[in-house]
C-alpha cells in the first residue's frame, strides 16, 4: 500500500511534474546522455538515401554502437544493428561476418559483411557513448557541487539553543522574519541562551566552481565538434585564442565525416545510389569561426 507521499510522487511523475533530484545521480546522468545525443544527432545532413533508411536511426546506431549495417531486407534497403564476429578475418584483421539483429522479428542472423555495407561512426568504430558517459558524470558532479554550494549560502548564520523552549522560540523568530514580519525577543534570559555562529567560508569560491563547470562543458563541446570557449575573462578573445579553440574542434568530427563518406561511397557503388553527407551546424560553425577571425584581424 503506497503512502500518501508516495502516491503524490507517483501522480506527479505520471503528469510530468516530477522535480529534478540532485541525489538521483544515475537518472540525472542518463538524462544528460540523452541530451548530448539529441545535440549530436543533428550534426550531419544526408541526401539521396532511400526512403526505407531513416537517417536518424542510422545516426543513432553509429553514435551509440559505433557501427551499422545496411543490407536488403524484404526487397528494401534497411539499416540494422550488427555485432562483428572475429572468427574469420581478412589480412588486416577486419571481421568478415557479423550477427545482425532484426527488430521486427526479434531474430539474430549471422551474415557476411559482403552481403551489405558496414558503416562506421569513426575509424575505430567506437561511437560517442564513452565520451557521453565521461562528461555526463563530470557535468553531473559539478552541477551537484554548485547546487550544494548554493544551498549552503542559505546557512551563513547557525543558531544554537540550550533547551527545547529556546529552540522553539528561535524557530518562531525565523519564521516571522521569513514571512516579512517584525519579530522581537522579550526575555534577556532567552537572548542569553541563544548562540549565533557565522559559518566558515568555503576554501573554493562560487566563481571558481562556475569556472570549473564551464571548463568541463567547453571540453565536452569541443570534443564533439561544437566550439565552446572556456574563457570567462571580460576582455575580448585575441586571434590566437580563437584559432587555438577552432582547431581543437576539428579532429573527431572530420574523422566522423570521412567515415560516413567512405561508407556511403561503398553503398552507392553496391546499390547504384547517389547518397551523400555533409555537416549541418558543425559545418556552419566553421564558416562562422573563419568570419570571426577575419573580422578580428581586420580590426587590428
Amino acid at each position: 500500500m503506497l503512502s500518501k507521499e508516495e502516491k503524490r510522487i507517483f501522480y506527479d511523475y505520471m503528469n510530468g511534474l516530477s522535480l529534478y533530484k540532485p541525489k538521483d545521480k544515475l537518472n540525472n546522468i542518463n538524462n544528460l546522455i540523452k541530451s548530448f545525443l539529441n545535440k549530436t544527432l543533428t550534426m550531419f545532413l544526408y541526401d539521396g538515401l532511400p526512403e526505407t533508411i531513416d537517417y536518424i536511426e542510422l545516426e543513432k546506431l553509429l553514435q551509440i554502437k559505433g557501427i551499422s549495417f545496411i543490407t536488403e531486407y524484404n526487397n528494401s534497403l534497411v539499416v540494422l544493428p550488427i555485432d562483428l564476429i572475429y572468427d574469420e578475418v581478412d589480412v588486416y584483421g577486419n571481421a568478415l561476418k557479423g550477427n545482425v539483429y532484426f527488430n521486427d522479428t526479434r531474430e539474430v542472423k549471422t551474415m557476411n559483411i559482403e552481403d551489405g555495407v558496414l558503416i562506421k561512426n569513426d575509424y575505430l568504430g567506437i561511437g560517442l557513448m564513452e565520451i557521453f558517459k565521461k562528461y555526463s558524470f563530470l557535468v553531473n558532479e559539478s552541477t551537484t557541487t554548485l547546487y550544494l554550494s548554493n544551498v549552503l549560502k542559505r546557512a551563513e548564520k547557525v543558531f544554537t539553543a540550550n533547551d527545547d523552549a529556546t529552540a522553539e522560540s528561535v524557530k518562531n523568530y525565523l519564521e516571522k522574519i521569513e514571512n516579512g514580519e517584525l519579530a522581537i525577543i522579550t526575555s534577556s534570559l532567552l537572548y542569553e541562551s541563544i548562540n549565533v555562529n557565522t559559518s566558515q567560508s568555503m576554501g573554493t569560491s562560487l566563481h571558481e566552481l562556475l569556472e570549473y563547470d564551464n571548463y568541463i562543458k567547453s571540453q565536452f563541446y569541443n570534443e564533439i565538434g561544437l566550439y565552446h570557449h572556456n574563457n570567462m575573462k571580460k576582455e575580448r578573445l585575441i586571434t590566437s585564442e580563437v584559432e587555438e579553440g577552432k582547431s581543437s574542434v576539428y579532429p573527431l568530427v572530420d574523422n566522423m565525416l570521412n567515415s560516413r563518406r567512405k561508407g556511403l561511397k561503398e553503398l552507392n557503388e553496391k546499390y547504384n545510389l547517389n547518397a551523400g553527407v555533409e555537416f549541418t551546424s558543425s559545418w556552419e560553425l566553421r564558416s562562422n569561426l573563419n568570419e570571426k577571425i577575419d573580422n578580428i584581424e581586420n580590426e587590428e
